[in-house]
């Protein structure tokens, strides 16, 4: 990715130490790792450390547009691009949007089999709940 020529999406540098995103926070910006590492964690507890370009920050906020479910900090100095506004951002470029829908899908994957391999087995099958009523506010599935 070469330096951003769209308004709404620019570069910017962190130094190490730097909080990205608050848990419990909320912004509506999308961050895509250029360099660097980061590590995640919620509630004070070490989730996760990406160093990996690309790699895709705020959009579970964004997309829900609820608080953020993790605190994101630098580990490193790191370069990202920052796209403020992004649901909007998100609403004009689909392409965009499906991407983040299969990262969501590896990652819920990813989750569902380590939930499969934590969770004891009930009557020799193992059982995962899902919640119910996916789609109810959804009523037209083509818009």
């Amino acid at each position: 990715m070469s330096e951003p020529t769209q308004p709404w999406l620019r570069y910017d540098w962190f130094p190490a130490g730097h909080q990205l995103i608050r848990q419990g926070g909320r912004s509506g910006t999308l961050y895509v790792l250029k360099s660097g590492e980061l590590e995640v964690s919620r509630d004070g507890t070490f989730l996760s450390s990406v160093n990996r370009p690309g790699a895709i920050f705020g959009e579970m906020s964004v997309l829900l547009e609820r608080p953020h479910s993790a605190t994101v900090k630098a580990v490193t100095d790191i370069e990202v691009y920052v796209i403020a506004d992004a649901l909007k951002v998100l609403e004009t470029h689909p392409a965009w949007t499906l991407q983040i829908a299969r990262l969501l899908a590896q990652r819920l994957d990813a989750t569902t089999v380590q939930l499969l391999r934590n969770q004891p087995e009930a009557q020799g099958e193992a059982r995962l709940v899902l919640p119910e009523n996916v789609f109810a506010a959804w009523s037209d599935p083509q818009v």
